[in-house]
């Protein structure tokens, strides 16, 4: 098959004064490289509102130029378990799962938390 030319979707879902927000960005995509794509290009900053519910999602995606883009990958991660400091971050496939190709899938990310946040973690 072809070599995929994967992204990352980073969104943090969180609360603010009772109603849902969400932050999202994209990394630019990285061409026929689906087995070690490095994305270092951009730092991402996300301002926390609430810690005990806000949540990160990783969300690995195929460009495609001439279709809809295809789904990869995902992970999601509870803001108040995340460490500072770089992190391998295990994802799962369209069912949720870590099987086949997903056995070892993961990215690596680099976390970086202000002091106020390392206070309310």
């Amino acid at each position: 098959g072809e070599c995929i030319d994967p992204y990352v979707k980073l969104s943090l879902y969180d609360e603010k004064e009772g109603k849902e927000v969400c932050t999202s960005y994209t990394t630019n995509y990285v061409v026929d490289n689906g087995f070690s794509p490095i994305w270092n290009q951009d730092k991402y900053t996300f301002d926390v509102c609430n810690v005990a519910v806000a949540i990160l999602q990783l969300a690995v995606w195929d460009k495609d130029i001439h279709s809809k883009d295809n789904f990869i990958a995902n992970s999601s991660v509870p803001i108040s378990c995340m460490r500072q400091g770089f992190r391998s971050v295990r994802l799962f496939d369209s069912n949720n799962t870590r099987s086949g190709a997903f056995d070892f899938a993961s990215l690596l990310i680099e976390v970086k938390l202000k002091e106020q946040m390392l206070e309310e973690i």
